[in-house]
């Protein structure tokens, strides 16, 4: 109950209310308008009528037959909405005045003689209201004055009828102004309803509840569009975390097995030979140092990932050129290219964008190791400036990546059966694709022959 009377709600009726009143009431004093104009417009068709025809019996009978007329109400004489004045003099001028014909009148509207219509008082009686009306005053052959007239009987009544209509269109209003806000309410209660399921569901471990498709193009449906791409990337980092473990477990068991034989070896050469088994006990140390360091770093790398993509690293982008960066890299991985027999160039053309250098470096080197690791005899580092941001590639002509692969080889400890007798522990595209994600870019892997990583960042 409380949530049907909140403030928002009060106000959201009140508005449509307003709304379908302010409405009601234009359409209602437009029509007004329009009425007034066909009752005006017919009342002085009336009026030109009732003229046309006193003046045709007039010129027929002369006035004795317009008096008879007007006196006996015949013909359009006998509207009742009508008056008739009929006042003046003879012809001559000599003979006395003749006493006025009125008909719906009390006396004489002292009028000037006109050819368009006035408006007029009416006044027919002392017990009798005065009357608003259209009248046209004419001259007579015989100098008399023929005044005609038509009353406003109509109008008051379209009036009141008006005030009638305004009153049913407040009624009316209220009850559409309800019922609107009732079904609005309805509407946005079903909708958020709906989203609130999905997000307690979501809540509740339920990565797989979705909001219903609606298309509606509005406000929540976009809301419902950004909704579900939120649950499935929860779904997907949740499938990938349920994943990890075996994963984890199938790459690091070699190296915990070789690390717990290695220090079994050097406790019991240490402890059954005496001095006599230094050497070896001392050669088992450094190899299960060496597993364990490596450990060590595939633990840190598998964290800093996790840093990266839940957004916990310091802001540090600063504009900086990729071409510099990625020479840098190549002068630093020149020696081992060398002594591995392989080409490693770097080219390409200045790339300027907001990056964080550190980030952006070990994400390059880590591309470089792979390729150098992974990839042919030749390694390429290019940089190119587009549009919308900056490139920057390693390419290498070894066997390359199968495309029904790459989507997977960028989650965390993923390791290709090729790959699993080197070292490493799959972390390394993973870190690249949270670094580009970091800055609002992409890794994308391509190439038909050799691989080709791209790693594009926003400018």
């Amino acid at each position: 109950m409380r949530r049907r009377i909140s403030p928002t709600m009060l106000r959201l009726v009140l508005a449509i209310f307003a709304l379908q009143l302010a409405s009601s009431a234009a359409a209602i004093f437009f029509l007004r308008g329009q009425m007034n104009e066909v009752v005006r417009a017919d009342r002085l068709r009336q009026l030109a009528d009732v003229r046309d025809d006193l003046l045709a019996t007039y010129y027929e009978g002369g006035r004795p037959a317009l008096e008879a007329m007007i006196a006996n109400r015949r013909g359009s004489a006998a509207d009742p909405g009508v008056f008739i004045a009929l006042s003046g003099y003879g012809a001559t001028g000599q003979s006395p005045a003749r006493p006025p014909v009125l008909r719906n009148l009390s006396q004489v509207p002292a009028l000037p003689i006109s050819s368009s219509a006035r408006p007029v008082t009416v006044h027919r009686g002392a017990d009798l209201p005065s009357l608003e009306g259209l009248t046209l005053t004419g001259s007579l052959p015989d100098g008399e004055r023929l005044t005609v007239g038509v009353m406003g009987l109509g109008e008051r009544r379209f009036n009141l009828a008006f005030a009638t209509a305004i009153g049913l269109t407040i009624s009316v209003a209220v009850a559409l102004a309800m019922l609107s806000a009732l079904l609005l309410w309805l509407v946005i209660g079903r909708r958020t309803h709906q989203i609130a399921q999905t997000a307690a569901e979501l809540a509740q471990g339920n990565f797989g509840a979705r909001v219903p498709e609606a298309e509606a193009g509005d406000g929540f449906d976009h809301l419902r569009i950004q909704i579900n791409s939120m649950a499935e990337r929860i779904d997907s980092l949740v499938s990938q975390l349920s994943s990890v473990s075996g994963a984890l477990a199938h790459d690091l068991r070699s190296p915990v097995a070789r690390l717990t034989a290695a220090i079994d070896t050097a406790l019991v050469v240490v402890d059954g030979q005496g001095a006599g088994g230094t050497t070896r006990a001392l050669e088992a140390l450094q190899a299960a140092r060496a597993d364990a360091e490596g450990l060590r770093r595939m633990l840190e790398t598998a964290l800093e990932i996790t840093r990266l993509e839940g957004g916990a690293i310091q802001d540090r982008r600063v504009p900086l050129d990729l071409c510099a960066i990625a020479q840098d890299l190549v002068e630093l991985y020149e020696p081992l290219a060398e002594q591995a027999g392989i080409t490693l160039v770097a080219q390409g053309d200045p790339a300027i964008v907001p990056c964080d250098r550190e980030l952006v470096s070990r994400a390059l080197a880590n591309l470089i190791d792979n390729a150098m690791k992974y990839g042919g005899r030749n390694v390429r580092v290019s940089t190119v400036m587009l549009g919308a941001g900056a490139e920057i590639s390693v390419a290498d002509d070894g066997p390359g990546i199968p495309k029904a692969d790459r989507a997977r080889v960028v989650e965390r400890f993923v390791r290709l059966d090729n790959a699993r007798t080197l070292p490493g522990g799959g972390l390394g595209l993973a870190m690249v694709a949270a670094v580009a994600r970091l800055h609002g870019g992409e890794l994308v892997l391509g190439g038909d022959e050799g691989l080709v990583a791209t790693l594009r960042l926003p400018a």
